[in-house]
């Protein structure tokens, strides 16, 4: 092992050290932030649903990067989103067909209009100390010389084409059935990755919430796996 692995490793020891001194504080604060009001929403699988209130002319919304997003109407009924500065202008909920979501892959805050309804949704970071992000090139570190659980979290389709060797696949979109699987693995360091960091994102928050204490997120996906020269296997 060379030197820069070797610190690559100690550091992430120290990291998942920490929150395993802090486990039982930091399980109280994520269940907060998730159910009260600093996060708006719920995740149903895989996608962060927002309700949309038609009494309140104003509703602000608070999300994490890379959610998957899936609006619905207080009461039923549907609405015009409309968010510029994402491209969104659709009916929700979707008609048989279309898709029924959209993502929000940075931060940063986005004005919305839904017929006489407006607001803003507001995209941060997700943090967390039994959570870290690595680039690929840092990923293959982690592979060569922690062994962790390599959780592919894209569709069949997507793992078939090519996918990093020795991974597991479950779709961000059943995870949450199918959490239970890994349950075997849960003191290893589990390292989930998609295509571009944005599914994995929302997976590795599914993981902690039900108790993974070593979570590893490949940030940018395969594109940044792709870009830095490493194969994937079919």
């Amino acid at each position: 092992m060379n030197i820069r692995a070797l610190k690559f490793v100690l550091l992430l020891i120290l990291i998942f050290s920490v929150a395993a001194c802090n486990s039982s504080n930091e399980s109280s604060a994520n269940k907060s932030v998730e159910n009260g009001d600093s996060i708006s929403g719920e995740i149903h699988g895989g996608l962060r649903v927002l309700t949309f209130d038609p009494s309140l002319k104003t509703q602000n919304f608070r999300i994490y990067r890379g959610d998957y997003v899936r609006p619905e109407i207080k009461g039923g009924g549907s609405i015009n989103l409309v968010i510029d500065e994402l491209k969104v202008a659709a009916e929700y909920p979707a008609p048989e067909g279309e898709k029924k979501y959209f993502k929000i892959p940075n931060t940063g805050s986005f004005p919305y209009q839904a017929g006489d309804l407006s607001g803003v949704i507001e995209a941060i970071d997700y943090t967390s100390a039994t959570y870290q992000e690595v680039s690929a090139k840092e990923a293959v570190e982690l592979i060569a010389n922690i062994d962790p659980v390599i959780l592919d979290v894209r569709s069949a389709r997507e793992y078939d084409a090519g996918h990093i060797a020795d991974s597991i696949l479950i779709p961000v979109q059943v995870l949450q059935g199918r959490i239970g699987e890994l349950d075997e693995h849960k003191d290893r360091t589990i390292f989930i990755y998609c295509r571009s960091g944005n599914r994995s994102t929302v997976a590795s928050r599914m993981l902690n919430d039900k108790g993974y204490m070593k979570v590893v997120n490949l940030r940018h996906g395969l594109n940044d796996w792709r870009r830095s020269g490493f194969k994937l296997v079919k």
